[in-house]
Parts: C-alpha cells; sequence; structure tokens
C-alpha cells in the first residue's frame, strides 16, 4: 500500500462501528498503543530534565509529586465566569467516534455504555474557548512547579456526573505519565453534589471536598480514582482540561473531540519546514509505516485500554526461557526467513 494511503486506511478501521471491526484490527490499537508509551516516556523525562535544567538552582518542592494531587479555588469573580462558562455548553448525547485519529481514544463498547451511565456531556461553547483561558492563564506557573514540566493543553472535555448508584470503580488510567487531569468544578464537589474519590500516593482514600469554583489537578495514571456518587447526589458538573508536558508553555485549548485523549505521538504540526526528513507528515507517516509492521510480529484480537495493559509484560512469563530441545528439530535457517525479518526494521 503506498504510504498516502496508509493513514486513511488506518483511519478508515479506526472509524469502523463495534459490529464491522474485525479482530486484526485491535492489533493496530494495541501495538499504537505500545509505541506511544515507549515515545511519551521519553518524552515526559526529556521535558522534566528541560525543565529543571532551565530552571536553575532548582529548589521547589511539589505537593503533587508527593500526594498525587493538589486543590485550588477560584477568586469569587473567576467562580462566577466558571459557571456562566458551564452554562453555556448545551448537553449532546455522547459520541464515542468522535476523535482524532491522531489522538488516542477509549475504542471499547462497554466502555462507551459506562461513560454514557455515568456522565452527562456537553458541546464545548465558542462562549467557553473565549474566556476559559481567563481562568486558566493565572494558573500557568502553578502548574508548572507542581508538575516540574512545562506544558500544553491535550484535551478538554466538559460533563456532569449523573445522580448514580455506582460508578466505574477504582482504577488507574495507566496513560503516559506526563498526562495529567485538571477537573474545575463549577458548583463545587462533595458527597451531596458528586465528587471524585481518590486514593492519594501514601494509601490515604480521599472524596475531594471542594467549594463552587474549585479545581482539582491528579496523577490520573499513579493514583486509583473513580468518581464519587449516589442516587441522592444532585450532579457534579465539571470542566475537563487535559495537560501534557512540553517544552514551552501554552495554555491555548485543544479540543479534537469527546474521546480524544492526547496525541499518540508527542509530536504536533507546527508548521516546522526542514531539509531532512522531519517535517511533520514525513515524521508521522514514517511511524505509520512502522506501526503496519510491527502489526506483522505482535497481534492481538481483543481491544484493551491502557489500564488493562500497563505496561504490556506478564510478570509471570519467562521472556527467554528455553525447554526441551529435540534434536530432530533443529536445523539451518532457511535465507528467506531471516530476509523477511530484516525487510521488518528497514
Amino acid at each position: 500500500m503506498h504510504e498516502k494511503n496508509l493513514k486513511k486506511y488506518l483511519n478508515e478501521i479506526e472509524q469502523l462501528s463495534y459490529d464491522s471491526r474485525l479482530p486484526e484490527h485491535a492489533t493496530l490499537f494495541k501495538n499504537k498503543a505500545i509505541m506511544s508509551k515507549m515515545l511519551w516516556d521519553v518524552h515526559y523525562y526529556n521535558a522534566k530534565k528541560f525543565y529543571k535544567e532551565s530552571n536553575q538552582p532548582f529548589d521547589q518542592p511539589s505537593s503533587l509529586e508527593k500526594n498525587g494531587y493538589i486543590t485550588g479555588e477560584l477568586n469569587e469573580k473567576e467562580s462566577l465566569l466558571l459557571k456562566e462558562i458551564f452554562s453555556s455548553c448545551k448537553q449532546i448525547p455522547l459520541d464515542p467516534f468522535e476523535f482524532s485519529f491522531d489522538y488516542f481514544y477509549e475504542p471499547r463498547e462497554n466502555l462507551h455504555r459506562d461513560m454514557e451511565r455515568v456522565n452527562n456531556y456537553f458541546q464545548p461553547s465558542e462562549f467557553f474557548f473565549n474566556k476559559f483561558p481567563e481562568l486558566l492563564d493565572p494558573l500557568k506557573i502553578l502548574i508548572e512547579k507542581e508538575n516540574q514540566f512545562y506544558w500544553k493543553v491535550a484535551s478538554c472535555r466538559i460533563f456532569e456526573v449523573k445522580p448514580v448508584e455506582r460508578t466505574q470503580g477504582f482504577h488507574k488510567d495507566a496513560q503516559a505519565l506526563g498526562y495529567k487531569k485538571l477537573f474545575f468544578f463549577p458548583d463545587g464537589a462533595n458527597k451531596n453534589i458528586g465528587s471524585t474519590n481518590l486514593i492519594d500516593k501514601n494509601g490515604n482514600e480521599i472524596i475531594i471536598d471542594l467549594k463552587p469554583g474549585s479545581w482539582l489537578l491528579f496523577e490520573n495514571s499513579l493514583c486509583a480514582h473513580q468518581a464519587y456518587s449516589s442516587e441522592d447526589c444532585v450532579g457534579r458538573p465539571t470542566i475537563e482540561i487535559d495537560i501534557m508536558c512540553d517544552f514551552i508553555t501554552d495554555t491555548k485549548l485543544n479540543y479534537t473531540g469527546v474521546n480524544s485523549w492526547y496525541p499518540w505521538f508527542p509530536v504536533l504540526d507546527g508548521g516546522l519546514k526542514t531539509n531532512e526528513k522531519f517535517d511533520y507528515d514525513e515524521l508521522y507517516n514514517r511511524n505509520l509505516k512502522r506501526l503496519a509492521g510491527l502489526c506483522n510480529i505482535s497481534k492481538s484480537d481483543e481491544y484493551t485500554f491502557p489500564c488493562e495493559m500497563s505496561d504490556f509484560y506478564e510478570v509471570s512469563d519467562e521472556t527467554f526461557s528455553i525447554g526441551p530441545i529435540k534434536k530432530d528439530t533443529i536445523g539451518p535457517i532457511k535465507k528467506d526467513k531471516w530476509f523477511k525479518w530484516f525487510k521488518w526494521f528497514e
């Protein structure tokens, strides 16, 4: 397949209805996730190192890194604006296929049903995009210091936790470590409204209790958490701003769909032109070809999410164990097999 058609072909696979998916399509998703986690780990390390070297002498204790979460309050004027912003957004049905091909997404039908059962979703309004930076910009430096990296907005979504008997249960997202969740609560968060229930890095279970106009930033991949609700709750409005590590801070809002989370690969099209092969499209196409090749090696037959894949390694497996070898199975390796192997890595 010509590389110009590869992205279109892979995009069409990811947009297939549940009934039209083939088991082999899960291989694409899983291997894309493996590549993604490797690249994001390197990007995260380099972003942290760059931040520390750019802020010498570095002596900035971080409550976020120590406990796994921090909270704060907006002032009275900002709190009123937060309520106004949320009210400007119209409720819409969840469309789980609203995501960018370039972005990580939740693929599973049962989880989509859970998302609908637990949350009401809202369309970000023009007022949201115009006014929310007034609330986010003043937090710019604080978020840098607590994360100890510069950051950009990866995605955003607007939702309300419904009054339900049970939510999704405690879980860690096990996503890229350089990706964090920032929740703004127009009506606050507590047992009466609905809240977030998390287990901090010290093992303490906490139900977040905050006034209207407050926010919560937490390590969603390191701290087990769940939405807190009950049939007696009135519902918890939430504006979620997901942030990702980078080498400069840019608070510009980014929305590519309710089911878009963060870029698969930690590179965004900035219009950079080079003389070599590192223009954005060239780089992206090259990684897609590698992904297509990887699908020949590592195969899967069902969709999973990072919290179920963790680091893709089963501790019980003896990766390089050698069983009994029968003499009659030993023979010369055919040249064509080696040729095919090396062709995969070209």
